[in-house]
């Protein structure tokens, strides 16, 4: 404050009130960002885009620094280092994913996200602002994709269709669902009253049968982790989500018999999971399977080793092995572990949002998925699907254990 008390008069009094604010404005500029997941066109877009969160970033700097006490992000630290210190061994050309820059941005949103969601509201009204946004592009999406000629809801898998121009992945689109799904099931059941029900209701049925549309198995056991993670803590809460969940499941399939075309998702197999894990499984072994790969080496399989080109090894916790070793691997799960033990202290508390999302993306991003921690990995959305919510859980958890009875906003 002492850097304005040379102004006067109107710079002043908004300068002053953009201080008293900042809280406030980091969670919406950071939401805006995150919203780029569901409507970006592009990741480079995307990524350039956060230049425009460094303001907000620096009116907040001094709660940020605060969110440094937050033990989690020293292992989240721990972790990007190591995968900065892999690219010393990595075989060139490298790509982006794990670099000092990439770490350097990683490690301040998570600061940024951790200091936000030490306001529980903020972090709660972020993924809430995050499912509404997800069920309007998927409504459009819907009618967009399907409403082209020569497409139907049987035989073409739904994509969304704001991300690249010919449509994000049915798999990655599946993910977003399922994800933005667990939320607003999880505000479906919070909501007292009708009235307030309808709306999640609706945005929950929008996402679930865009989930089953992507007819992607690896987002439908996540939204499934995710719902049972709900059932376990909110049992007695769960009837009006379950009914709409039930619904909705139920018009998708008659619509499905409607259209007369067979669909069997179980008849295509493993979709090359399996090669794929064995291909990367058999060039892992001595040092590289102690320290991986590197981070930035390009983790690829030509076409002509399977029969098709393979971007990535299609599952994160291969790829954290494949390029960091079973000590990156061992790093990752420590920081993922730490989260779910928070989350599951959060969730005897009442408070079993964050559980249900962790669980929903994990299990989701066994099947499919690259690195966790970057702004640059193939597939895009792990940071969305884990890192944010494990973020925002961690200030939230630090303030719980903190037990001041006070707001950070007082703590002047």
């Amino acid at each position: 404050m002492r850097v304005m008390s040379w102004l006067r008069g109107r710079p002043r009094e908004y300068l002053t009130r953009c201080w008293e604010w900042r809280e406030w404005l980091l969670a919406v500029a950071l939401g805006l960002w995150l919203a780029g997941y569901w409507v970006a066109q592009d990741g480079w877009y995307h990524r350039r885009a956060l230049v425009w969160l460094v303001p907000f970033l620096l009116l907040g700097a001094d709660r940020m620094i605060r969110a440094g006490a937050i033990r989690w992000l020293w292992a989240v630290a721990l972790l990007l280092g190591w995968q900065v210190l892999s690219r010393s061994w990595a075989e060139p050309p490298l790509v982006e994913a794990g670099g000092a820059g990439d770490a350097v941005v990683v490690l301040l949103l998570g600061a940024a996200l951790a200091a936000v969601g030490r306001r529980k509201p903020f972090g709660v009204w972020i993924i809430g602002g995050l499912a509404i946004l997800g069920a309007g592009v998927v409504a459009y999406s819907l009618g967009a994709f399907y409403g082209e000629e020569g497409r139907s809801l049987a035989a073409d898998r739904f994509r969304n269709v704001f991300v690249y121009s010919e449509g994000l992945n049915p798999v990655l689109t599946g993910m977003l669902c399922a994800s933005g799904a667990v939320a607003a099931a999880w505000f479906t059941l919070r909501n007292s009253g009708w009235r307030a029900r309808i709306p999640w209701s609706l945005a929950l049925a929008v996402l679930v049968f865009g989930m089953l549309a992507s007819q992607s198995r690896g987002p439908a056991l996540g939204f499934g982790a995710g719902v049972g993670i709900l059932l376990f803590f909110e049992r007695r809460a769960c009837l009006s989500a379950g009914i709409t969940i039930a619904a909705t499941v139920g018009g998708y399939f008659l619509a499905i018999l409607w259209s007369g075309v067979v669909v069997d998702a179980i008849a295509r197999g493993t979709t090359g999971r399996v090669p794929i894990y064995q291909w990367f499984l058999e060039r892992l072994s001595g040092m590289e399977l102690l320290v991986g790969w590197g981070f930035g080496t390009v983790s690829e399989i030509p076409a002509e080793e399977l029969g098709w080109f393979v971007h990535h090894p299609h599952s994160s916790y291969l790829t954290q092995l494949v390029l960091g070793g079973v000590l990156g691997l061992g790093l990752l799960l420590v920081v993922l572990g730490w989260s779910l033990r928070e989350a599951w202290r959060e969730g005897t508390r009442g408070q079993s949002l964050w559980m249900a999302l962790l669980a929903c993306g994990l299990v989701s991003l066994l099947f499919d998925g690259a690195e966790m921690f970057t702004l640059h990995s193939a597939p895009r959305l792990e940071l969305l699907l884990v890192v944010v919510p494990a973020c925002l859980l961690a200030g939230q958890a630090f303030e719980q254990q903190r037990g001041s009875g006070c707001s950070p906003s007082r703590e002047e």
